[in-house]
């Protein structure tokens, strides 16, 4: 008599337990990370001293004032983290704004000096620059917002208000139509596939949407920078924060409930960049198995050696160079843009070549 195969409810609970652990190993490698790197846990700090008078936020100089925003905007968020500035303030003006060490993506953060950001509450009274509207620059959305919510805490804090409006959690206050709409794509990627099953038009809709609004216009997407601030201040209750919480509630949660892979297959917009370029040619280069499979060794040998880089802190700054910056073509680097646009001539010809062998943010979402 032929053997019957295991009772499939209980293969398929190993299977949960499976992806179960797998999320855990996940979950403490981005905690030990933020640990590493931001020295704080979604929000919380161990042993991080808050107090004494080196961290005042107003110092007197002999020209006038400074005012210093790291206490007052500990809470606002910029892609990296908290985006600290100094306020040079005389007669009531604001001199100029001095950025302090921060994570952003200096090519990103570059573009707040280019376009003028960082200069358009030159020469204004406090009450001008508390009453100025200054949007924030595209492409560098994250980065933008949480300056202009740190000099909208820092003037306020020298006006002497009590209001606290101006230090809302993340990237500043205000809304974004970029954000409303990249909310609405990532939403629908992540509920429409679980009940349109096998619809091949929709799947072509999801992807352009996907890198159209989620790639090229709001720079939505999962990458190590942002996973990192997510595990080192936690969820912030703006668009923003929304967004990333779903998208990683996508890419993390869903493969415990037997969807794995989904946030690859149906949001990301570098993944739907290659799957709309191999439509140009339907036959593809066959690989051979020996080959396929070295391949595969390499990507999870580079996924080792990068974790790796991260924990030791040389190297770390690759995450401000993932593929997907490249969508933010104003400011990402040319070498990123020109490698993410030989992946995708590749993926006329073969299938998804980036996804399949290099990805290090796709590479830690497969292992969950």
């Amino acid at each position: 008599m032929p053997q019957v195969n295991a009772n499939p409810r209980s293969a398929a609970k190993r299977g949960r337990w499976a992806a179960t652990g797998a999320f855990v190993v996940m979950f403490c490698i981005m905690a030990a990370l933020a640990m590493v790197h931001e020295h704080s846990i979604f929000g919380f700090s161990p042993g991080k001293d808050t107090g004494g008078d080196a961290a005042a936020p107003v110092e007197k100089t002999s020209e006038g004032e400074v005012v210093n925003t790291t206490q007052l905007g500990s809470s606002i968020l910029g892609y990296g983290g908290t985006v600290p500035l100094d306020i040079y303030i005389t007669d009531g003006r604001i001199d100029s704004i001095r950025a302090l060490p921060n994570n952003e993506t200096g090519n990103f953060f570059q573009r707040l000096y280019d376009e003028g950001l960082m200069t358009a509450w030159d020469g204004r009274t406090l009450e001008e620059a508390s009453a100025l509207k200054v949007d924030a620059i595209s492409g560098a959305t994250y980065s933008s917002k949480a300056v202009i919510g740190n000099v909208r805490a820092g003037v306020r804090h020298a006006l002497g208000s009590a209001s606290k409006a101006g230090a809302s959690r993340s990237s500043g206050s205000g809304t974004s139509v970029s954000l409303i709409a990249a909310l609405l794509v990532v939403l629908a990627g992540a509920i429409v596939p679980l009940v349109v099953r096998g619809n091949s038009r929709y799947r072509l809709v999801q992807q352009i949407l996907n890198v159209a609004i989620l790639g090229f216009w709001a720079g939505v997407f999962i990458d190590y920078a942002m996973m990192l601030n997510f595990f080192a201040h936690g969820l912030t209750f703006t668009l923003a924060g929304i967004t990333t919480l779903v998208l990683l509630i996508v890419g993390l949660l869903y493969p415990v409930f037997n969807k794995p892979g989904h946030y690859c297959a149906w949001i990301c917009p570098f993944g739907s960049l290659q799957d709309l370029a191999g439509r140009i040619r339907k036959r593809k280069i066959k690989i051979s198995p020996r080959v396929l499979k070295a391949l595969d060794t390499f990507r999870s040998v580079l996924w080792v050696v990068l974790l790796t880089l991260l924990f030791i802190g040389w190297g770390y700054q690759w995450i401000d160079y993932e593929i997907f910056t490249g969508f933010l073509v104003r400011s990402a680097s040319w070498v990123v843009i020109g490698v993410g646009a030989l992946f995708v001539v590749l993926s006329v010809f073969i299938n998804r070549p980036f996804c399949r062998f290099v990805c290090p943010t796709g590479t830690l979402l497969r292992n969950t």
